[in-house]
């Protein structure tokens, strides 16, 4: 079987306890024909000297000290200079089962699939045991966003834990200055596929740090990118999602107002999502999300006057 190159991008900032453990678990892959792209990205601690100490011993190593520009940037770094037929993403607190390129890349092989996703676990220090049982499910890319839209499962909205075909990225790249990036790129990504395949097999472990940027919430990102599933959902004619992607950013909003205590804007939350629900014509249904979402006051005036007025 022919080994084509695998490009690893590794953003890093601030991971100086972890990144060793990172590192080793990807130079350590069974799968040995790899470009590890490190991107040190302004980090003020040991990072910088830990990757410069790894590239000297591994030549497949490829060391990027920039100043700071957020995860985003760095992965955008990363993808600039890669040379891989297949990219994948590891985060620097994060590890990899020593097989984790070869399964995956053995998935795209065998079921023709432009994107394989692993399963994932959170966990501390240790590595899990692995269930020897586990399954494969190959998706169209319509099949993929949906599950990914309908089902919130963590292995299909994050970037991490997957390997991609290097042209899903040709015109493609994370929004600089915005939390929740993958929210932002994955549904994409999946759009310009072909299939999408998923292991149950766990080969990322994930580890939450209290500071890590997943650990904080920004809200206002996230709904940014849920309005952006919504208008493509929309564009897409992806009808049975439209309500599935209103409430999420219904709540979305909620989460926002609460906290200021907005009892008032809670009540016309609860009474908006009612309404949706109930919505049968999609332009209608965009056409008031949109007002909702960018000015909620006036939509509370509009609904008065308008037809489609929200009752209890």
């Amino acid at each position: 079987m022919i080994h084509p190159l695998v490009s690893i991008i590794v953003p890093i900032y601030k991971v100086e306890p972890y990144l060793r453990r990172c590192l080793d678990s990807i130079v350590n892959q069974t799968y040995a024909n790899l470009e590890i792209i490190l991107v040190d990205d302004g980090s003020p601690d040991g990072c910088p000297q830990i990757c410069d100490e790894y590239a000297a011993k591994d030549k497949r190593i490829v060391v990027i000290h920039k100043q700071n520009g957020g995860l985003s940037d760095a992965r955008n770094v990363g993808l600039d200079i890669c040379k891989g037929e297949f990219i994948s993403f590891v985060d620097s607190d994060d590890w990899v089962d020593e097989k984790y390129i070869e399964e995956l890349f053995k998935i795209t092989i065998k079921e023709n699939t432009d994107i394989a996703i692993a399963e994932n676990i959170r966990t501390t220090q240790n590595t899990p045991k692995q269930d020897s049982k586990s399954v494969i499910k190959t998706y169209s890319n319509k099949e993929a966003i949906f599950h990914l839209f309908s089902q919130n499962h963590l292995a299909f909205i994050v970037s991490w834990g997957k390997i991609y075909k290097q042209n899903l990225f040709s015109t493609l790249r994370f929004p600089i200055g915005k939390f929740h990036e993958d929210e932002f790129t994955t549904y994409l990504l999946f759009n310009k596929s072909k299939k999408i395949s998923y292991t149950s097999k766990i080969l990322y472990f994930y580890f939450q740090r209290p500071d890590s940027i997943m650990g904080n919430q920004h809200p206002h990102d996230l709904l940014e990118a849920e309005e952006k599933q919504f208008d493509f959902i929309l564009k897409n004619n992806m009808i049975d999602l439209l309500s599935t992607q209103a409430k999420l950013i219904c709540w979305q909003i909620l989460y926002i107002n609460s906290i200021s205590s907005n009892e008032n804007l809670k009540i016309k939350l609860y009474y908006y999502e009612k309404y949706l629900k109930k919505q049968s014509n999609p332009f209608i249904h965009y056409f008031l999300l949109k007002i909702f979402c960018k000015h909620p006051y006036l939509y509370t005036i509009l609904r008065k006057i308008s037809p489609f007025h929200i009752r209890k």
